[in-house]
């Protein structure tokens, strides 16, 4: 019994140590009695509970929020950035899937609360451009490379150690370098894409070289991120 402790604690600890390096989970579920946090497009803030949620081919179309007991319904094109808490499920299997790097311009501490971070921004879908509010994934260190949550993405096999789950990737994500659009980019054409994504940095190239499996994506990232 000792020993199935210790190598839980082990699992556990080693997971968390590298967890600055890896995508948070998207969260599909959104609780109603934890404060949600709005910035609208002219600036003004909003805050209050989620009272109903509608999505469109999987991103979020509306959100009505209650303040001080009146509801109010926004469209995404209201909407700058916004910080949603995650149900009591999917924050307790994924709250400690967060990175622990500092940044400047998001809520750390709401993020390591389990809140999802979302941005309104331009995304490209089979060639056509048009504006969503995408869920960040690598909170921490996405100022070169902003990874966004596919909510279709199929996933990699993953193994339960408890409430955890350690491993699995999704198969596909949204990436957005700079003032271009986002565009997905997938497992299967990873190879390819991979090579023009980082070719500015000579760091993430040499990591590719040495294992370019789809599995490392994060991790070739977070090297992007620390590059010069």
């Amino acid at each position: 019994m000792k020993s199935k402790i210790c190598t839980l604690a082990f699992l556990v600890f080693a997971t968390l140590s590298s967890y600055s390096q890896n995508f948070m989970e998207g969260f599909d579920r959104f609780s109603s009695k934890k404060i949600s946090y709005l910035t609208l497009s002219d600036g003004t803030k909003v805050e209050g509970d989620i009272d109903d949620l509608d999505r469109k081919k999987g991103n979020i179309s509306e959100i009505t929020i209650k303040v001080d007991g009146k509801k109010k319904t926004f469209k995404p094109e209201q909407i700058k950035e916004m910080y949603l808490p995650a149900s009591g499920l999917d924050k307790f299997s994924k709250q400690m899937e967060v990175g622990t790097n500092l940044s400047k311009d998001l809520n750390n501490d709401r993020i390591s609360d389990g809140y999802a971070f979302f941005e309104y921004t331009q995304v490209d879908i089979k060639g056509k451009v048009q504006p969503l509010l995408m869920q960040l994934v690598n909170p921490g260190f996405h100022n070169k490379v902003r990874v966004y949550f596919n909510p279709f993405a199929s996933e990699t096999m993953s193994v339960g150690v408890g409430p955890m789950k350690v491993g699995g990737l999704d198969k596909s994500y949204f990436v957005k370098v700079g003032d271009k659009p986002a565009y997905k980019i997938t497992k299967g054409d990873y190879d390819e894409q991979s090579k023009e994504l980082f070719k500015g940095c000579a760091a993430a190239m040499t990591a590719l070289k040495k294992d370019s499996d789809w599995n490392k994506f994060e991790r070739i990232v977070y090297v992007h991120f620390g590059c010069k």
